[in-house]
């Protein structure tokens, strides 16, 4: 390889690196700023995105560091900085994970799946032990209350005065802290995948617009089935997700709260009914594809999901109907290839 060939390839890795930092920095994009680094593993090597990711992490400290260490270079790091190192550093060994060169490479949803579980198996209880902790604890007070603050001031001038009394009990700093903790904990799992998995796959999908870059390596989410025994994990933390829900502060279960049984049961039912949305949303795709949908039908759905899955009502009921289409595949065949035969 001569140097002017290697030149472009640190070029290009360097430029997909400050496009990951810039989307991270802009707030919105966080959702975002895995997807090229996933497009360097895809174009270049595993070696290519453990570079980009060193680099990556480097400046992110910087950024992070370099005000404290100008104030003061003996003072710790405060903890909302610590947790935010810790969450990047979760997601960028994630996607080591997902693209390991392995010799025999499993699928890519076991090394997801691996790949959340080794972030839940740190972050969950590093979380519980944070939040426990008094500086955390201040620190969460006051960001809660400078919240509380500004939704109040938001919804209290057009409530009656049963309605203030009602929304000064929910906007509670304290309350509002515990309800985000306990959402944040018990979907920590689900949200990490459905990030690295969404990274992976438009990572894919953009580095396929290169004429160089195998086609075959393509992911089709209309192919996509999970196995039948996918239904007793989601049978068994369905289970326990109902003994919280209604014995939660029952006496008997204090041992099963002790060992966070909660936040396992509820991450891991999270994530399987998110596998299972993947497939209801698979048979849709099938479905649009056998009958020739236009792609501009298929983009309407999307946004149509997305506006219905942010409504109150309509959202529980779409979050339970995809993943319901996904689980009822495993008794009623849903994907009929058009040539097939009526007997089939």
């Amino acid at each position: 390889m001569d140097r002017r060939s290697l030149g472009g390839q640190l070029f290009e890795i360097l430029l997909f690196t400050l496009s990951s930092l810039v989307l991270y920095h802009t707030g919105v994009g966080f959702a975002l700023f895995l997807v090229p680094l996933q497009v360097v593993a895809s174009r270049r090597s595993f070696g290519a995105l453990a570079l980009a990711e060193a680099v990556f992490f480097a400046v992110f400290l910087g950024i992070r560091l370099w005000p404290m260490i100008t104030q003061d270079p003996h003072a710790p790091p405060d903890v909302i900085t610590a947790m935010e190192t810790g969450i990047v550093a979760v997601c960028l060994v994630g996607m080591l994970v997902v693209n390991l060169p392995l010799r025999r490479r499993p699928r890519t949803l076991v090394l997801l799946l691996a790949a959340t579980g080794l972030a839940g198996a740190v972050a969950v209880p590093t979380g519980l032990l944070v939040t426990r902790t008094p500086a955390f604890q201040h620190a969460m007070d006051q960001l809660f209350g400078e919240v509380s603050g500004m939704l109040a001031g938001m919804f209290a001038p057009g409530t009656d005065s049963g309605g203030a009394a009602f929304l000064s009990q929910v906007l509670q700093p304290d309350r509002l802290r515990r309800m985000t903790e306990a959402t944040v904990l018990r979907s920590f799992a689900a949200d990490y995948l459905v990030l690295l998995s969404f990274s992976w796959w438009a990572g894919q999908a953009a580095a396929r617009r290169v004429p160089a870059y195998p086609p075959a390596l393509g992911f089709r989410l209309s192919a996509f089935r999970l196995e039948t025994g996918w239904l007793w994990p989601l049978i068994v933390s369905g289970a326990f997700i109902l003994a919280d829900l209604f014995f939660g502060g029952s006496p008997s279960l204090e041992f099963f709260r002790a060992v966070a049984g909660p936040y396992i049961a509820w991450n891991a039912g999270l994530v399987v009914l998110f596998l299972f949305g993947l497939q209801g949303m698979a048979i849709v795709m099938f479905l649009f594809e056998k009958y020739h949908v236009p792609r501009i039908l298929w983009l309407l759905l999307i946004v149509g999901l997305v506006v219905l899955a942010a409504s109150p009502g309509a959202g529980v009921f779409l979050i339970l109907l995809i993943p319901a289409l996904g689980i009822a595949e495993n008794w009623i065949r849903l994907r009929i290839p058009a040539g097939a035969a009526p007997s089939e």
